[in-house]
Parts: structure tokens; sequence; C-alpha cells
């Protein structure tokens, strides 16, 4: 691409999310606002994989979701037919613009993204002017150094997390039957397994909580619900939840005293609503840092996020206003 446009130029545009990531998706999700906001006949078309469909499929800037032939991670040589059944499909739009933030540079994404756009791609290997800063730099900040070199200018760059009514409604009926006015949310499970709490972390964990006097809320995936159950006593103050939808989390986030999390989306989500929360990071970057004033972090054993300084968590969580 030999020159940028500039955003008002622009009528149609898809961005392509790279990156399965569910955090990677809520701290660029303010990009899309911003881009309606700086050109409001633009059509967004937006295409992802993973948790990013459920999630994205609320956000009201973007027209039109594709979910891309991918799993849960891009790796070169694989899915080429289905890449290019895609790639052709999208090719009919005619965009004026392919915006991809990702460091992807497997031959069947370049070659995905040639069929779309041929030479109205948009990445870090086409871009004049890199924005691209540190290799360790968020994905995030990736999107939003390209949306601005497209000329966007926005005073609210905050994430949007959208829970629908019925959501809401749902929440709201099972707080109150459990008489949950003010909790506080603990969510074990990371992205990874090597961002899980194992039981008896768990234990541990509510047992120290407890010390604070507040009602306690265990966060589960329907996978999970099982192990979690089996993991922790019968108590009246404790509570596990079991989520179908990544909206019900966010209600129960915006609601919480106090969340209590490994690094993974959540955590992001957390940082949103601006609750206070203490960070459990196995694989400490300042780049990833929550931008969130009210969040504490615990830097564990790289290799075992259950490993780290329980008088360290025991401070922070009595010096944590609730």
């Amino acid at each position: 691409m030999k020159k940028l446009p500039h955003i008002s130029t622009l009528r149609n545009i898809l961005i392509l999310r790279a990156e399965g990531a569910l955090g990677d998706a809520i701290r660029s999700s303010c990009c899309y606002r911003a881009i309606k906001q700086a050109n409001p006949n633009i059509k967004i078309t937006v295409g992802c994989f993973g948790t990013n469909v459920q999630y994205l499929s609320a956000n009201p800037y973007i027209d039109t979701l594709i979910k891309l032939p991918i799993r849960r991670h891009i790796r070169g040589n694989q899915r080429w037919l289905s890449l290019i059944l895609t790639a052709l499909k999208l090719r009919r739009h005619k965009f004026d613009l392919v915006l991809d933030t990702s460091n992807m540079d497997h031959y069947n994404w370049h070659f995905f993204k040639w069929i779309i756009g041929t030479n109205r791609v948009l990445d870090k290997f086409t871009c004049p002017i890199t924005p691209f800063g540190s290799p360790n730099e968020h994905m995030a900040k990736h999107k939003l150094a390209i949306v601005k070199l497209l000329g966007v200018q926005s005073d609210d760059w905050s994430y949007d997390l959208p829970t629908p009514p019925q959501t809401r409604q749902s929440i709201d009926l099972w707080l109150t039957q459990h008489k949950l006015a003010q909790y506080i949310l603990l969510n074990p499970t990371g992205s990874t397994v090597q961002k899980r709490f194992t039981p008896l972390t768990l234990t541990q964990l509510v047992t120290q909580i407890k010390a604070l006097g507040f009602p306690i809320i265990i966060l589960t995936e329907p996978q999970f619900y099982t192990y979690w159950k089996n993991s922790i006593s019968e108590d009246t103050t404790l509570f596990l939840k079991q989520t179908n939808s990544i909206f019900e989390a966010f209600e129960l986030l915006r609601r919480a005293a106090l969340v209590i999390t490994p690094d993974t989306a959540l955590l992001h989500a957390a940082t949103g609503f601006e609750r206070p929360t203490i960070a459990f990071y196995n694989e400490y970057c300042p780049q990833n840092d929550p931008a969130n004033p009210n969040c504490k972090i615990i830097k564990t054993n790289p290799n075992d996020i259950n490993d780290f300084d329980w008088n360290s968590f025991k401070d922070i969580l009595i010096q944590t206003k609730i």
C-alpha cells in the first residue's frame, strides 16, 4: 500500500482479528466506536473466531460479523482450502481496506488477505509508517496505532462491554434469589491450563478472602462446573455460578465489590468497569498491565501460577478498599 487512506474516504472496510484471545478484543473494542464516530457512513465488517464471535456480535458499531475458519490459533500451512474459500466469498464485497493488526506471518494468512484485498491490505508488512512499537507491545495498541494513522481522533478510548437487557434481568434474579447485594467475585480459571488455580489454591484463597466478611461468588464456565463443585465445601457464604455467556460474566463483574482473577479476559473486562481487582500473572509483562488504577498485581512463578507469596496476597487483600 503506497499511501494511507484517510478515514473519511472509506466506505466499506474489513477488520481481521487474527488473535483469538478475548482480552485483546476487549482492549481494542473502542476502535470500532471511534471509526464510526469519525465516519458515520462507513460499513465495518469484522472477521474473527473463538469467543470473540459471541462478544463482538453485541457490538453496535460492527455492521457485519464473519466467523473465520480458525479454531484457537492461526497456524502456518493449515486450513488452506477453508481460508481460500472464505477469502473468495469476502473478495466479492470489494472492501476499500482490509485491516489486520496481528503479527501473523504465515503464508496461508498472507495469501488469505491478498485474495480478499490484493493491494488494499493494511498490516505491519505493508504500512509505510510502521505504528508498531516493541515486539512485546500488546496487540490492542497495534490496532489503536493504525486507526489513528487513518485520521481517527477520539476523546474516548474506553472499552465496550455490552450486557443485553435479558442478561441483566437474569443476573438480577439470580442475585436476588441468593440474597446477594455485595460480593467478591473469584475467577479460578485462566485462558490456559497454566493460568488455572488448583483446587488446593482455590480453597486457600477462599479461606483468606472470607476474612473480609463478604459472600464469595466463584465464576465457572459450563465445562468446569463439576470440576470446581467437587473442589469446594458447602458454605452459606460461598456460591458457584455457572455462566452461559460472556455477557453474564460481564454483568457479575460490573456489580462486584472486588474481582480476583488470573491474567485472562475477565481481568480486562474488570478494567473496563474499573472494578477493584487483584490479578495473578505468571507471564508478567509491563506492556500488558491492565489500565486500571484499582488493580493490584501479584507476580507468580512463571511455570506455576499457584506458586506465589501468600503473605503478599494477604497484605494486598487487607489494603484493598471495598
